[in-house]
């Protein structure tokens, strides 16, 4: 299950609990379209409760955010990835395109603030094609 949770005006939290694979990628993508259609520039996806991610969600991620790579206030970043799920992640390299955070706390306090030091490697990845099959 992925739900959409909104912190303040510009930032949202997508949260994902379970297994995030091919069967729940486009759900992943609707949430983060919908935050992004809200208005919300700063957005985090929480994996505190996830079980598993696979290449297919994490296309769908990099797919999702692609409207805010020219945005120069927008901010995005993972928080509370373990296990498999931080792994995967690292194996991809998806990972290392973001900054990753242990809570959620630290991570609204990092893009509501004055941070510069952001990771936003994901800005220069530009996905072709939707990859919700």
């Amino acid at each position: 299950m992925v739900r959409g949770e909104m912190f303040d005006e510009q930032g949202a939290i997508v949260a994902v609990d379970g297994e995030l694979d091919i069967a729940t990628a486009p759900q992943l993508g609707a949430v983060i379209a919908e935050m992004i259609d809200l208005g919300h520039r700063h957005l985090l996806i929480d994996l505190s409760a996830a079980a598993f991610v696979d290449s297919t969600a994490m296309g769908m991620l990099l797919y999702a955010i692609a409207p805010l790579q020219d945005d120069p206030a927008a901010a995005v970043a993972l928080v509370g990835a373990h296990g498999v799920v931080a792994k995967s992640l690292q194996v991809s390299g998806i990972g290392a395109m973001f900054t990753m955070f242990e809570t959620r706390e630290a991570a609204i306090s990092s893009v509501t603030g004055d941070d510069d030091s952001l990771i936003g490697a994901w800005r220069s990845l530009r996905p072709r094609r939707n990859p919700s099959l």
